[in-house]
Order: C-alpha cells, then structure tokens, then sequence
C-alpha cells in the first residue's frame, strides 16, 4: 500500500475516532491528529504561525491545546517539519500529497497495535472488492499474526466505528465493503430503484446529470426542482449524488456533485482525500449563484482561481470574510483583514486547481492529480454525513467561539 493511501485511510480513521468514545485505535487516533494539525498549518510555502493562530487551528481540528497539541508539535518537531521559535513556529512548506505520507510515517513509527494495521489493510482490500467476513477475519489474521477471536473482534468494531461498511448477505454471512464502492457496486439496490424510475422521471435524470458533467456543482434547490423531492431523496440514498454544506452568518446552503466527478481518477478514499476540494467547489458555487454582486459575487472565476493558484491575493470584499470560514479553518486559504473588507489568499494551491477544473469541466478526469488534500474542514458538512441528516433550511448564525478562532487566525491575537 503507498504511504500516502495508507496516510488518508488513518487520517480517515481517526475522525471516525473522534466521533465516538472508543480508546482501542489509540495509534491510529494520535497519528490522524498529527495528520490533521500538520494539513491545517502547511501550506505550498513556508510559513511562520504565532502560538495564538496555532491554538486556534488546533481547536478547530478537535484537538485540545492543553492536552494534546504539546505532544503533536513534539512530534512534527521530531519529523523535522516544524521549527519552535519564541511565541511561534515555522513551518516547512508541504504539499497535501507529503502531508499524507508524514502522517502514515507517524503511525509506523509510534507505539500501536497490530489490530490498528489490520483496520488499515482491511479498509484498503475491501475498496478494490467488497469481501465476506470470513475471508476478512482470515485475511487480516495470517497477514497480522492475530488469533481468528481478535481478528473477529477487530473486525466488528471496525464496522460498528466505520472504518469500513457491512451487510447481512446469508444468515451466516456478512460483505465488507467500501462506501464509496457500495454506491457503485450494489447493483440489486441501484437497480430496483433505477428501474422504478418512470420515463418522466428518467428523463429529469439526465437532464440533472447534463447539467452536473457542464458545470460541475448545482444547488441542491435547483436540482430537486428539476427531479422532485421524493425522486431526488431515492437518488441521493444509493449514492447517485454528493451534497456538501456550506455555512456562513446567513445561513446554510447546500450544493450537489457527482461522485464521480471526484473519484474517476483514484481507487480509494476519494471521499475522504477530497473533501478539501469539494469545500472549494461548494464555496465558489455558492460565491457565482447565491452571493449578491454588492457583497463581492465572483464574476470570472478563471481568472479569481489562476491569480490564487499562481500566489496571487484577491479581494478587498464583505464575501471573503465570510464564504470562506471553512476552507479558513483548515488552513486553505488565508483571510486578510483589510480596511472593514477582507482579502484572500490560497495556501494549499492544489486543492484550488482541483477545485477549477471540476467548475470548468465538471470532474477532474482530464487533471494530472498527483496530490490529494487530505484534512475534513470545520463547518463543511461532506457528502457521507449529508446522507446520514435530515437537510433542512434553518438559519445558524456564526457562533462567538468561532468567530473568535476566525480572528485569531487571521490577526494572531494581535487586535
């Protein structure tokens, strides 16, 4: 397995992790945190962060300034990709891809379980084929010296976590499978519902699916304007659609992509590797159709997207302070404050060239991608957990505490 696919399936891992109260993955927690804190705070370009921003940018990763990010910076210190200064750090320019590979070679060289590199072997081999439980038990027993007992142990807790997807097939059989593989591959479940589909509603398809493959990212309103509610409710539960949230002080909107307008390049955890991308994607969609022109609504996004990449700053606009809080929080770009408007800049400039060819082209199919973002954003709600939620059009405000972390960030504490 590459070290970079092994880094996102820990960095993949270790966010399910965090959403429940187990301490059996501990090696895999701990080095998913290093992974996730490193992808916030390195950028294409060396960078100098104050402790201020640092705290902030931990907090917004889930990470305890207290408790843990002095164990994690001793770490990235270790890796030698951080300098420790007096009241800031510096660190080493790396790309997403490097990011990856760091964090995998943080889990190699900690202390952990051979359970935990079982997880990791069993999600890669059930994303090329979905595979029976008593193959997976056998699989990751003989390749990881564990006893059949644990292994089945393993195996069911990994399920019950989600670090990989189960279903009953017999009364003594289960499949384990990828998600994203799932919604390819389950051809009974795909097809009974295709096929009840009527030839209006079929029709409303590809029309939908015309408009994804131009422009790459519609709202979620338009699209179920087009299928129907109930039609699109179908649709969306066997995977035919992703929606991504985006959230501002006016509230949250929602926007749909195709699955494969992300994944047709890669064999695993497209998903999860992207999710920085979709954010873009999500974001800039919203800045061209809900954004009002007085608030700085992106006219041509060729242009905006090139002047980024290439290191560019765009702005001063109301919009930028408040579009972008989540690609903020992670560290993608960099929010400037600028006479009451905002600037910005990209810090992570592949996830922006992603972003461009699937506004431009509709997927990244024909893009040289070499290096995937690896880090879920704040405030982002992805594909995977838009399915699992009831969507609905309430109004959220921007609480303080993240409109704290949003100007520690920005300033460093220093307003």
């Amino acid at each position: 397995m590459e070290n970079k696919i092994k880094g996102a399936w820990i960095m993949h891992h270790g966010r399910k992790i965090q959403a429940t109260t187990n301490q059996d993955f501990d090696g895999i927690s701990y080095a998913g945190k290093c992974g996730a804190l490193l992808s916030a705070i390195s950028g294409a370009n060396q960078e100098q962060i104050t402790n201020k921003q640092l705290d902030a940018l931990a907090r917004a990763n889930n990470i305890s300034p207290k408790a843990e990010l002095p164990v994690i910076i001793k770490e990235l210190e270790r890796q030698r990709l951080i300098l420790p200064g007096a009241g800031a750090i510096e660190v080493l320019g790396l790309s997403s891809s490097e990011v990856l590979n760091k964090t995998a070679t943080i889990f190699d060289e900690s202390e952990h379980d051979s359970y935990e590199d079982a997880v990791v072997t069993l999600s890669e081999r059930s994303s090329d084929s979905p595979i029976s439980d008593t193959l997976a038990i056998e699989l990751i027993s003989d390749l990881h010296h564990i006893p059949k007992t644990e292994a089945l142990s393993t195996l069911q807790l990994g399920s019950n976590i989600g670090f990989f997807d189960s279903e009953q097939i017999s009364s003594t059989e289960k499949l384990i499978f990828n998600g994203n593989l799932f919604r390819r591959e389950d051809a009974r479940k795909a097809s009974t519902i295709l096929n009840a589909l009527s030839a209006q509603e079929a029709e409303s398809l590809r029309e939908v699916n015309e408009k994804l493959d131009s422009h790459g990212c519609l709202t979620l309103a338009s699209v179920k304007k087009i299928l129907t509610e109930p039609v699109f409710a179908r649709l969306h539960s066997i995977g035919l659609f992703d929606v991504s949230m985006v959230g501002n002080e006016s509230g949250k909107n929602y926007f749909v992509t195709k699955p494969a307008a992300f994944s047709k390049f890669t064999n695993t955890i497209a998903d999860d590797a992207l999710d920085l991308a979709k954010a873009f994607v999500a974001s800039l969609t919203y800045g061209m159709t809900v954004s009002s022109y007085y608030r700085g609504r992106i006219q041509a996004i060729s242009l905006l997207m090139e002047k980024l990449i290439n290191g560019g700053t765009v702005g001063p606009a109301t919009a930028i302070g408040n579009d972008y809080q989540a690609l903020e929080l992670k560290g993608v770009v960099k929010v400037i404050p600028s006479g009451g408007l905002f600037k910005m800049k990209l810090l992570k400039p592949e996830v922006g060239r992603l972003a461009l060819e699937v506004i431009r082209s509709g997927n990244i199919t024909e893009g040289a991608v070499e290096q995937l973002p690896g880090a879920k954003v704040t405030k982002y709600v992805s594909p995977e957990e838009t399915r699992e939620v009831t969507r609905k059009n309430s109004t959220e405000a921007v609480k303080i505490k993240t409109r704290n972390l949003l100007n520690d960030i920005r300033t460093g504490g220093l307003s």
